[in-house]
């Protein structure tokens, strides 16, 4: 299952969910446009049952704007609170217990994720080739469940 997380007003943020729209837009299945509150999508994924769950979002972990990078559940802080109401992390870690699944992050560094910025042309590009990526794997039938 992949779910985009993050705002759509805050410029960059938006990368998860642009993503979501246009992997659902191509027909890909097993996919949730979250927002900024993955939490309150937990009870979807539940009833999907998956191997693994990607999250995709805007994460700062000190590249580039648009560099990607895979994260693990402890590679996530688990404390304070970021753009979402609780931390990507709690989520995930409740996700792993309650399904026995693995998390992941795909993690696009943002540029800018202030109220009503644009998203970066590196970040949109990021999002074509993580797009890319996801609908290939899709179409060899490939699945996140297969990310162990």
């Amino acid at each position: 299952m992949v779910v985009g997380v993050g705002d759509d007003d805050h410029g960059d943020d938006g990368a998860g969910p642009l993503l979501a729209r246009l992997l659902e837009t191509a027909g890909v299945e097993h996919v949730i446009e979250s927002g900024a509150s993955p939490e309150l999508d937990t009870w979807k994924i539940r009833e999907a049952r998956p191997d693994a769950v990607l999250f995709v979002d805007a994460v700062d972990f000190g590249g580039k704007p648009g560099d990607m990078a895979l994260l693990e559940t402890g590679d996530l802080r688990n404390t304070g609170f970021d753009t979402h109401r609780a931390p990507l992390r709690l989520t995930m870690e409740y996700l792993e217990r309650e399904l026995n699944c693995n998390c992941l992050v795909m993690a696009i560094q943002p540029g800018d994720v202030r109220q009503g910025a644009p998203m970066c042309e590196e970040v949109i590009s990021a999002v074509g080739l993580a797009e890319d990526i996801l609908k290939r794997l899709a179409a060899r039938g490939d699945t996140a469940g297969r990310m162990k």
